[in-house]
């Protein structure tokens, strides 16, 4: 169900701002130096599986820029 109204109202609640400026957001944000603080062990059993998963993802990059 749709409800118009030729004189919009704010909710309930909705007089104050939450919005967080991105440099009160990121203040203690640190810098990701290499992606070994991202790995998560055990997604791929094996080097070979890791190997053909890098070459799908180069060549499926590869294909979006073309």
């Amino acid at each position: 169900m749709t409800v118009m109204s030729a004189s919009p109202q704010p909710l309930p609640g909705a007089e104050h701002d939450d919005r967080i400026s991105l440099d009160e957001l990121f203040r203690d944000a640190k810098p990701v130096g290499d992606g070994t603080s991202l790995a998560a062990p055990g997604v791929f059993e094996s080097q070979e599986e890791l190997d053909e998963f890098l070459a799908w993802l180069r060549a499926d990059r590869a294909a979006g820029v073309a």
